[in-house]
């Protein structure tokens, strides 16, 4: 997948004839989205065309800084527009796309994007500044100076605050930053046992952790009992919905029958919350299911399942695939030939559509599997061994390990002797200059050193 190269370095053929031009088409690969709002994307070239056909936008970045003339732009323009309404259904809405609006600047179409996401620039603004404040806490050079800093702005240190923690987390994850995300992940619990907030988010952990070490109906009767607000009772109820039946509310009732005064009162609100929550939550089950069979058999009547099936891309997920695998089933004992060649076929379809979503080094640690070892895997490798190094092998071993515990031995056994093979292949990866990761130490027992140079320390964060 390609990463994005920013506007300061972002190459163009200024002056080169004619000029090129790329289409970044959200509906196709939804990935794209976050993957170009997060600066994930590689080899982006201006001008190009961003397409949500979900919410018609058609956005043009066309940046002064390219010297072509207007003949020229309009050609651009005519070339991008016209390859998106060729990939569209016959029926899709094309308007939108006779008038794109243009961009002169990479972050004023990023901020377009957020801007119909309901993001506004005074969000963006906020977001900014508590970026900017992880970015201070990350640049102290000593535990205690830390979590003085954190308590100095404990009112700052809100669900939002922890919101963009997280995803930056799993933003450096991503980038193989592993490093700057256990510093983050360092801060982070810094943040919970020092602030306001951060102790309630604390509190709400250790009752969820404790059910689920011991996920039984008496278990969560007790931690109902002991959740300090309605937030955790909700999650409680979610993570234990199987076990809320009769004779979890057995319980209860023993419970409420035992008790008196103000703590009978108590419980008897309790049980009203609780089976209002897994009415919502039924609910909610029960219209979510009700979706995918209806895709299921639109797709099934559809003329361009294809098309159909990536029109409603959202939709395919696990249960999706559970619901279509239940068909399948049904198909075969009923001996209905025809209706399970056809689920078949979607079947095939969505494995297409998430193996597409899926990050290039499992889409290509998948590859791998599915070719002979030693012959083919090795030809692959030798094949990429120009665009990717070394960096992909931990991956690599999580997954084989992931198997392991999987009971999946025999796939496990072969990704390892893959593992093997691309170490002896694959180039081993040289930190670049700015590489280098600064901000708080590994440990929360150790104190952190103190950052190279005043400058920012290099950590993604996310942008929400």
């Amino acid at each position: 997948m390609p990463q994005l190269v920013t506007p300061g370095g972002m190459r163009n053929a200024a002056r080169q004839q004619p000029v090129t031009a790329q289409v970044i088409d959200v509906g196709r690969d939804p990935a794209l989205k976050s993957a170009l709002l997060s600066g994930r994307l590689s080899d982006l070239t201006a001008p190009f065309l961003y397409h949500d056909p979900s919410k018609q936008l058609a956005f043009i970045l066309m940046p002064m800084g390219l010297g072509i003339n207007d003949m020229e732009q309009q050609r651009v323009i005519g070339q991008l527009t016209q390859a998106v309404m060729r990939g569209l259904p016959e029926d899709a809405p094309r308007g939108y796309l006779l008038q794109p609006r243009m961009f002169f600047s990479f972050q004023s179409l990023v901020e377009a994007v957020l801007e119909k996401d309901g993001i506004t620039p005074e969000m963006l603004k906020e977001q900014q500044s508590r970026a900017e404040l992880i970015r201070d806490f990350m640049r102290c050079s000593s535990e205690d100076g830390l979590r003085e800093m954190v308590r100095a702005n404990d009112a700052k240190a809100d669900a939002n605050l922890f919101e963009l923690l997280n995803a930056s987390i799993e933003a450096n994850l991503e980038a193989g930053r592993e490093q700057t995300a256990q510093q983050l992940a360092v801060l982070q619990q810094v943040l919970v046992e020092e602030t306001t907030y951060g102790k309630q988010i604390g509190a709400r952990m250790q009752v969820l952790d404790a059910f689920q070490k011991n996920p039984s109906r008496e278990t969560l009767v007790e931690q109902l009992v002991e959740a300090p607000d309605a937030e955790t009772r909700e999650g409680l109820v979610t993570l234990g919905r199987q076990l809320i039946d009769y004779l979890f509310f057995q319980m209860l009732t023993s419970r409420i029958d035992a008790a008196q005064g103000e703590q009978k009162d108590k419980l008897i609100a309790l049980r009203k919350e609780v089976q209002d929550i897994r009415d919502r939550i039924d609910t909610a089950s029960r219209a979510v299911m009700q979706r995918k069979a209806e895709l299921i058999n639109k797709i099934l009547g559809s003329d361009k399942p294809l098309e159909t099936a990536r029109a409603n891309e959202q939709d395919i997920d696990e249960l999706f695939m559970s619901m279509l695998q239940a068909n399948v089933q049904q198909a075969q004992q009923r001996g209905d030939q025809e209706l399970l060649r056809a689920l078949m076929a979607v079947q095939q379809i969505a494995m297409q559509i998430i193996t597409a979503r899926q990050p290039p080094e499992i889409q290509l640690i998948n590859a791998l599997m599915s070719l002979k070892y030693p012959e083919e895997t090795g030809k692959l490798l030798e094949d990429i061994k120009d665009q990717i190094d070394d960096r992909i092998i931990p991956i690599m071993v999580q997954f084989a390990d992931q198997m392991s515990q999987q009971d999946r031995s025999d796939l496990a056994a072969k990704l390892t002797q893959i593992i093997v093979q691309a170490r002896s292949i694959l180039p081993k990866y040289t930190p670049q200059p700015g590489d280098e990761e600064a901000g708080l130490a590994s440990s929360s027992d150790a104190a952190p050193a103190p950052p190279p140079s005043p400058a920012p320390p290099k950590i993604e964060i996310a942008r929400r």
